[in-house]
């Protein structure tokens, strides 16, 4: 499954992920996983895999500090906070 939902990844061209809505979860991971991602001020982003006790998935953990920073994708990761397309 991992390979499938990665594969954006080892496309031939650059990927750009436009979010206009909700990216939570595994929807938050597969925008991670291109190579450009757009928000509208109507976004919501967050992985909130933490409120039922399991690990953030689909390489949110590798990809998230390097999309906003070790700090900002701590925050997320450990308190489940859902961000704006504005932040």
């Amino acid at each position: 499954f991992y390979e499938r939902f990665l594969s954006v990844r080892k496309l031939p061209v650059p990927t750009v992920a436009a979010i206009n809505g909700p990216a939570i979860g595994a929807g938050l991971g597969l925008a991670l996983a291109c190579d450009v991602r757009v928000a509208s001020p109507a976004a919501k982003m967050g992985v909130t895999f933490v409120g039922l006790g399991i690990h953030p998935g689909m390489g949110t953990s590798h990809f998230l500090p390097l999309a906003v920073g070790e700090q900002v994708a701590a925050r997320m990761m450990l308190t489940g906070e859902v961000v704006g397309g504005e932040q």
